[in-house]
């Protein structure tokens, strides 16, 4: 039997997503650098991939053609994409990536003409969903992951703590491994004390959605309304501080992971916030901030009141 020309891969659990595409590429043995090609579904040249996917393999006897984000190929190319998927020569796999939410499965495959072409290729299609696990699904995910490493309660305040995502769970994981280093379970001692808090993530989810305000202050007002707002303010100013160090470091060609005393998951994504800046512009905000603290310091401003206007005017 002959193997899938075309497999689709769907879902919102990137990892699972991620670690499955890494077996095909595996699969093609010491020549997978020279025979895997990647584009993306919103900027996608058909051209180009019908190229690739009729260009002859390297010592391998198929190549991988992967394009990611496809739920964002245009309605319009639909009919030319389907006849390129039709006319695929054996010596090409093309995995198809889309990254979407499926509370209902009914909804995605109703709308998915890649879905729907599948379904009319059974021979030629291999579609796996990628679902996110969630409750006591995840904290068993995390129990499976660990391979036992982990106890219960550690797994169910991790969860809590990474809300769920499974990139996230996956980091933290590895962290707390490291530090127990074999010689006795994850605890839920070990979770609190290196793994970030609910607060820090959503401010690390705040400052991720600047710029646009319908993300942000919703879950800005949500975060004052669960936590002390003078924690919630502290914990802004300090992400700010180290997104102009993250910069600095980026702008001299340092490595921010060398140059700044914080865990390498923390610089890794104040770096990549820190691009939706100039130095400028961060020391500006900064600044704001701190201007912020000076009038609530001296009874002319309330943090309940004026943080959120002053993140407002950042979006």
């Amino acid at each position: 039997m002959s193997p899938p020309s075309v497999y689709l891969f769907y879902g919102d659990n990137p990892l699972g997503i991620s670690e499955t595409l890494a077996d095909l590429e595996a699969k093609l043995g010491p020549s997978s650098d020279f025979n895997v090609q990647r584009f993306s579904g919103g900027a996608l040249d058909l051209e180009q991939l019908r190229a690739a996917c009729g260009a002859l393999p390297f010592l391998s006897s198929r190549r991988l053609i992967v394009v990611e984000d496809a739920q964002d190929i245009p309605k319009a190319r639909a009919e030319g994409f389907s006849q390129l998927m039709d006319d695929l020569p054996d010596t090409a796999a093309l995995v198809l990536i889309e990254q979407v939410r499926v509370d209902r499965e009914r909804d995605y495959k109703k709308a998915s003409f890649l879905y729907a072409w599948t379904q009319e290729h059974p021979d030629k299609s291999y579609v796996r969903a990628f679902l996110m696990p969630k409750g006591s699904s995840f904290v068993r995910w995390i129990v499976e992951r660990s391979e036992g490493r982990i106890e219960q309660d550690a797994a169910q305040l991790l969860s809590h703590y990474v809300e769920e995502n499974t990139l996230l769970a996956e980091q933290e994981l590895s962290k707390l491994l490291s530090y127990v280093n074999d010689e006795r379970p994850i605890s839920v001692e070990d979770v609190e004390r290196l793994t970030p808090s609910r607060g820090h993530m959503d401010i690390f989810a705040v400052v991720d959605k600047l710029g646009n305000a319908r993300g942000t202050l919703p879950r800005l007002q949500r975060l004052l309304e669960d936590q002390d707002p003078p924690y919630v303010f502290l914990m802004l100013v300090r992400q700010f501080r180290l997104m102009i160090l993250a910069r600095r470091a980026i702008d001299t060609g340092e490595d921010p992971v060398k140059s700044m005393s914080v865990p390498p998951f923390v610089v890794k994504k104040v770096s990549a916030q820190s691009k939706q800046f100039t130095s400028s512009e961060l020391k500006s905000i900064y600044q704001r901030l701190l201007a912020l603290d000076v009038s609530v310091k001296r009874g002319e401003a309330d943090l309940s009141l004026d943080l959120l206007p002053l993140i407002a005017n950042l979006s």
